[in-house]
C-alpha cells in the first residue's frame, strides 16, 4: 500500500510541476510564435512516440503477450474516440480575437490535456509496477511532455487576460490526472501481469492516437516547415537516449 502512496504521489508530482512549469514559462515569453509552438508540439510527438515504441508496447508484449497487447491497444484508441464525440473538433471555425475566444482555446487545451494525461499516469502506475526502471523513466518522458503543452494552454490563457495566479493553477490542476491514473495504473498493475500489460498497452495506445491523431498535426498546423518535422525526430531520439540510459 505504502508503494501505491508513493507511486501516486510521484504521478501528481509529474503531472502538475511539468504542466505548471509551462504555464509559469509563458509568463517570460511575450507572444509564443508558431513556428516555437510547432518546434515544442513537434518535439513532444516525437518523445510520446519513442516511449510508446521502446517502452511501454514491448513490455506489455514481453508481461502478457501478443493478445493482451492488442486487446490494451484497441482499448486505448476505443476509449479516446469515444472521448473525443464530447468534444468536437473546432479547427475549421474561423478564428476570433476576443479575449473570450482565447479564454475557450486555452480551456479546452486544457480539457484535452487533463483527459491524456490520465493513460499518462496510467503509463507510470503500471510500469512502475512492473519494474521502478521503467516507471522513472515514464516519469521524466511525460514531466518533458507535459511542459511544452502547459505552455501551449497557459499562451491563449494569458491573451484572454487572466491573471498570473489563474494561468498558474490552471495549468497545475491540467496535471492532476496524472496522479489519478498513477494510482489506478499502480493499483490494477498490483493484481496480475496481465492487469499490468493490459495498463500498459491501454496508455500505449491511447498516446499513439492523441499523437498521431493530433499532436503531430497540430505541430504541422503551427509551423509547416521543415522546424517542426525536425522536432519530431529530435524528440524521438531524446526519448531514445532517455529510455537507454535508465
Amino acid at each position: 500500500m505504502t508503494e501505491v502512496v508513493v507511486i501516486t504521489i510521484i504521478g501528481t508530482l509529474v503531472g502538475t510541476i511539468g504542466t505548471g512549469l509551462g504555464g509559469l514559462i509563458s509568463l517570460f515569453i511575450v507572444k509564443p510564435s508558431s513556428k516555437f509552438l510547432g518546434v515544442l508540439f513537434g518535439i513532444t510527438s516525437g518523445l510520446m512516440l519513442s516511449v510508446v515504441a521502446f517502452d511501454l508496447l514491448p513490455e506489455a508484449y514481453n508481461i502478457a503477450g501478443l493478445g493482451t497487447e492488442i486487446l490494451g491497444i484497441l482499448l486505448g484508441v476505443i476509449v479516446v474516440v469515444f472521448i473525443e464525440k464530447f468534444f468536437p473538433d473546432n479547427k475549421n471555425k474561423k478564428p476570433s480575437s476576443s479575449k473570450s475566444h482565447f479564454f475557450r482555446t486555452g480551456a479546452l487545451i486544457g480539457i484535452a490535456i487533463a483527459i491524456h494525461n490520465f493513460p499518462e499516469g496510467l503509463a507510470i502506475g503500471s510500469g512502475y509496477m512492473y519494474t521502478s526502471k521503467m516507471g522513472i523513466t515514464m516519469a521524466i518522458i511525460i514531466a518533458l511532455h507535459d511542459l511544452p503543452e502547459g505552455l501551449a494552454m497557459a499562451a491563449p490563457l494569458r491573451l484572454s487576460g487572466s491573471s498570473t495566479v489563474k494561468v498558474i493553477f490552471l495549468t497545475v490542476m491540467a496535471g492532476i490526472p496524472t496522479g489519478i491514473g498513477a494510482f489506478i495504473g499502480a493499483v490494477l498493475g498490483s493484481v496480475s501481469n496481465f492487469l499490468i500489460g493490459l495498463c500498459l498497452a491501454f496508455a500505449g495506445g491511447t498516446m499513439l492516437y492523441i499523437t498521431c491523431g493530433e499532436m503531430i498535426p497540430d505541430a504541422k498546423s503551427l509551423h509547416s516547415g521543415r522546424a517542426s518535422s525536425l522536432g519530431i525526430v529530435v524528440g524521438f531520439i531524446i526519448g531514445i537516449v532517455v529510455s537507454m540510459s535508465l
